[in-house]
């Protein structure tokens, strides 16, 4: 196809019959608006393939985060998430007025979502109980295809935490990543005097594996205990785990080309 100027664009010419100085209108774009070649995409779970993914287990599920899902986010971190009087976040996002932690919240998918590549992704999953939006359950790997382990974490709204709901979304993520995306090894980090967020990796099946020194959200000092997960040490839920979606998830994470 042929290109003329049109200010700093390129855009195309319009061809002319031979010899007849008339337009030629008889090559015409596919009407369905493909490219020749290339497949359609015409829906959302086609153009991010992780939005097809559900994970399930009993009353709980697990979808990756979206736009319609940050005001039941941001309800369920109302009045704050972290236990009271620690530091567990690299950033206290969840302190402020209620406008100010929803800028938190909204940047910080975005920018997620944003710097996810295959080889180095963060993934963070709207949970639900029965419909409701319990909190976030998330995991994240670098160079996964090859060292098949990822590192989890979570948040959960202070009106369901001590009810056991933390180990279950921990245990339904660790099923499907050990059951259908071929991990190996699961890790996880708590901070020195945050004993729920340690109970609920010890329920799981985690084990110690080392500790650092390292700075909170307010530049303190901190431990920062170091967890391990194997697939046969994990304690799987009482129901079974479903995954749906897990090949255009697993295409997308580049483990087909790879494993």
């Amino acid at each position: 196809m042929a290109f003329r100027v049109q200010g700093t664009q390129r855009v195309p010419a319009v061809s002319k019959i031979a010899g007849s100085g008339r337009p030629d209108h008889s090559a015409r774009a596919p009407s369905s608006g493909t490219i020749e070649g290339m497949p359609a995409l015409r829906t959302l779970e086609e153009i991010w393939p992780p939005y097809a993914l559900t994970i399930r287990c009993g009353d709980l599920t697990l979808s990756p985060v979206r736009e319609a899902d940050l005001p039941e986010l941001l309800r369920a971190a109302k009045g704050g998430v972290q236990p009271e009087g620690l530091r567990v976040f690299p950033l206290n996002w969840d302190e402020g007025d209620m406008r100010t932690v929803a800028g938190n919240l909204a940047t910080y998918h975005w920018g997620v979502r944003a710097a996810t590549k295959p080889d180095n992704w963060a993934f963070e999953f709207t949970a639900r109980l029965r419909g409701e939006v319990i909190g976030v359950q998330s995991i994240r790997a670098e160079h996964y295809p090859v060292l098949h382990a990822a590192e989890t974490g979570s948040w959960m709204s202070r009106d369901f935490q001590g009810r056991g709901l933390g180990t279950l979304m921990r245990q339904t993520i660790a099923a499907a990543f050990f059951d259908s995306f071929d991990a190996k090894e699961l890790y996880t980090t708590y901070v020195d005097g945050n004993a729920p967020s340690r109970r609920v990796s010890e329920k799981t099946g985690y084990v110690e594996n080392g500790r650092v020194r390292s700075t909170n959200a307010d530049g303190e000092a901190t431990v920062s205990h170091r967890m391990v997960l194997r697939s046969e040490a994990l304690v799987r839920p009482a129901e079974p785990v479903v995954v749906i979606g897990a090949e255009p998830f697993r295409d997308f994470i580049g483990l087909d080309e790879e494993s």
